[in-house]
């Protein structure tokens, strides 16, 4: 039958039942794809945008305030500001000064934290050096506490603000080789990332380091963010293109080989739930005879070994810094 006019309350109309079984299946297929086209475009808007929601998160810390100061533990101490190596962002810290002493340790934080700990716990570890003939200095890390910054890279950027630190100890007189750090999470993996551009970075305890940012990055986006782990390809082009945190490079792993013999002392908690403990096992693993130690202590949580076991930590960290800076 061919096409035909149909009249319904005097308009007129196609009567698409006469269309050959053909005709009709082109005509629905041309109808169809720019539907498929809409929500395949619509889908991967989406896929881009909760990324770059992501990226922006993940490189945007949280400003903790500082939960403390030397004055709490009767320490004379300065503030201090110096810039970072290469872009010379403004950074923000104590130095403490401990009498007749030529040597110094640098106390780097962690991810969202700052010079004073997330509850305060750097300041004592301060006291603890002055104590023992050690000055310190310990410092906001950019994008944190009161330093400048509006972003952190998880360990990629943050290796200027390590031997900004480095340069303003320097300039005070004190010589690298009577240099020490003490550092933390995202600050213990900058600190040893930060060993391969600089000789003057040695003597480290890297306390609760991750090995290779990416490893950790593939478990914990998905549980961070609730997004299947299909959106981590994006979301970390985005971190890298747009905010400067390249999480292929931030690999700790790849570059301890390179310190010298007995100068790294791993330590993370055997319950860690942010950094498996792996991470520091295969750090050592790398660095071969760059270890002083090795101590994995179990039930602590992440960066919490010196709460779960005060003296000992206490005591044998500086048993490594006395060893080698003596």
């Amino acid at each position: 039958m061919g096409l035909h006019n149909c009249y319904t309350g005097g308009m007129r109309t196609m009567d698409t039942t006469a269309l050959p079984e053909g005709r009709l299946r082109i005509a629905w297929r041309k109808r169809r794809l720019p539907i498929i086209a809409a929500a395949v475009v619509a889908a991967l808007l989406a896929y881009a945008g909760a990324s770059l929601v992501v990226a922006e998160s993940l490189t945007k810390p949280y400003r903790r305030p500082l939960a403390s100061s030397p004055a709490d533990f009767d320490l004379a101490y300065e503030d201090v500001i110096f810039p970072s190596t290469g872009d010379r962002i403004e950074l923000r810290g104590w130095f403490v000064p401990a009498a007749d002493s030529d040597r110094v340790v640098l106390i780097v934080h962690g991810r969202n934290s700052n010079r004073a700990g997330d509850d305060g716990q750097y300041v004592p570890h301060a006291a603890t050096l002055v104590a023992h003939g050690y000055n310190a200095l310990l410092f906001d890390l950019r994008g944190h506490g009161e330093s400048g910054g509006v972003r952190y890279t998880l360990g990629t950027a943050e290796q200027r603000d390590v031997l900004g630190g480095v340069a303003y100890l320097k300039s005070r007189g004190f010589a690298p080789e009577r240099m020490g750090f003490w550092s933390h999470s995202m600050g213990a993996a900058t600190v040893l990332l930060a060993s391969a551009v600089s000789p003057e970075v040695r003597t480290i305890v890297a306390d609760s380091s991750f090995a290779r940012l990416e490893d950790l990055l593939d478990r914990e986006l998905p549980r961070a963010s609730g997004l299947p782990g299909f959106f981590n390809p994006p979301i970390l082009f985005f971190a890298r293109t747009l905010f400067g945190a390249d999480a292929a490079i931030a690999n700790p792993l790849d570059v301890v080989a390179g310190l010298p013999p007995d100068s790294l002392f791993v330590i993370h908690g055997e319950a860690d739930g942010l950094i498996p403990v792996d991470h520091a096992r295969r750090i050592a693993a790398a660095a071969g005879p760059a270890v002083y130690d090795l101590w994995i202590v179990p039930g602590a949580r992440h960066d919490r070994v010196s709460a779960a076991v005060p003296k000992q930590y206490e005591t044998r960290v500086l048993a490594f810094f006395d060893e080698k800076l003596r």
